[in-house]
């Protein structure tokens, strides 16, 4: 009897988590959403279904034929537990009921998120969080109520009908450490004694033997692969490797990603297809106030040595980004970062054109 109200009390709390569990699963879900809401700012979340590399559908199919078979198999479960102990019929009846109610209860939850979503969505199946949330804490609380009656029915069994483990602990146990029993110790016992202390004839232990073994191969087959046979590439090579992986890697970004050229991280740019593109910018927007290769006109010369503002790859990269009082425009609104880049490269590769070929300095400061 003892027995049978625990188990009740494990079913009945177990169902009545599951008529509580919507709130925690919005509780769950909200914050999920909102991790996804500051991540979306930032164009790079994707809903919960494409983690999955699914459709709404796909993910809705797959957790609900997933829950479906932990519910035959607690049914399974409890109908053998009957079968076996007529006593539990009514706890497993109890326990069914309680579990079906709880669902009952359960699922305006999902209809309501299904039906808030589909009018935003305009699905048939929507899979939001709070839906995705619903199904892996009913999930959990099916498998626990699995091991429940597993274990029921373990104990339910006499000794004989107990299914063996198949792997014999103890015998394995005794061959990986080659013990001796307390009891024998005295057949390995050697006759050095030092104040007290006696010392054991103990074999080393096979684990350690064979692994000892297994890095003797190892070292072996290092030293082909990587000195002899030279197939595989050592540190410094692994290392230079990755330094160019990386630095591709963030060229491609950059690429991707112009915006990120600011002030502070913009460098001089010195290779011909940089240039070339800089020119051709330049050519479109600056040749107007510059004239053709930076000589001068209504702006300053652009070949000399002197410059009104800051002449350094920064300097110039600044200017023209952010404009200047002398009527320079601010050419961000109009021309990509990574493009302004190649232009202030493109000034800086200019060769001087001293007047009567150029205009005359204007600035104090001076940059070779």
């Amino acid at each position: 009897m003892k027995t049978r109200n625990i188990s009740f009390k494990i079913v009945a709390l177990l169902a009545l988590l599951f008529i509580g569990f919507p709130s925690l699963a919005q509780d769950v879900a909200e914050g999920a959403e909102a991790v996804e809401t500051a991540v979306v700012s930032e164009g790079e979340s994707l809903p919960i279904y494409k983690r999955f590399g699914m459709s709404d559908t796909e993910l809705f199919s797959w957790l609900l034929g997933i829950t479906l078979l932990l519910v035959v198999l607690v049914l399974v479960l409890g109908n053998t537990i009957r079968t076996v102990a007529k006593r539990y019929s009514d706890e497993i009846n109890k326990g069914a009921k309680i579990l079906l109610i709880g669902l009952l209860v359960a699922s305006p939850s999902f209809a309501s998120a299904a039906e808030a979503d589909g009018a935003a969505y305009d699905k048939v199946i929507v899979m939001d969080s709070l839906t995705f949330w619903h199904f892996i804490i009913f999930d959990i609380l099916l498998v626990l109520l699995a091991f429940h009656y597993i274990r029921k029915i373990h104990g339910l069994l006499p000794d004989f009908a107990k299914p063996k483990s198949i792997i014999n602990w103890n015998k394995l146990r005794k061959e990986v450490t080659d013990t001796v029993p307390v009891e024998e110790e005295a057949s390995i016992l050697l006759d050095h004694d030092y104040d007290g202390i006696k010392e054991l004839d103990n074999n080393l232990p096979p684990w350690w033997k064979y692994g000892f073994y297994v890095t003797i191969v190892w070292a072996v087959g290092y030293i082909f692969y990587y000195q002899i046979l030279e197939i595989g590439n050592l540190q410094e090579a692994e290392y230079l490797q990755e330094m160019e992986e990386g630095d591709r890697a963030v060229a491609e970004y950059k690429a991707a990603h112009p915006e990120l050229i600011t002030a502070d991280n913009v460098e001089l740019l010195e290779d011909p297809s940089s240039l070339a593109e800089g020119k051709s910018t330049f050519e479109t927007y600056c040749v107007s106030c510059h004239m053709e290769n930076g000589t001068g006109g209504i702006g300053p010369n652009l070949t000399d040595k002197y410059w009104i503002y800051d002449g350094s790859i920064k300097g110039v990269f600044t200017t023209i980004s952010e404009g200047a009082d002398n009527g320079m425009v601010a050419w961000k609104e109009f021309i990509p970062a990574d493009q302004i880049q190649k232009v202030a490269s493109y000034v800086l590769s200019l060769e001087p054109a001293l007047p009567p070929l150029g205009k005359e300095p204007q600035g104090d400061n001076i940059f070779e």
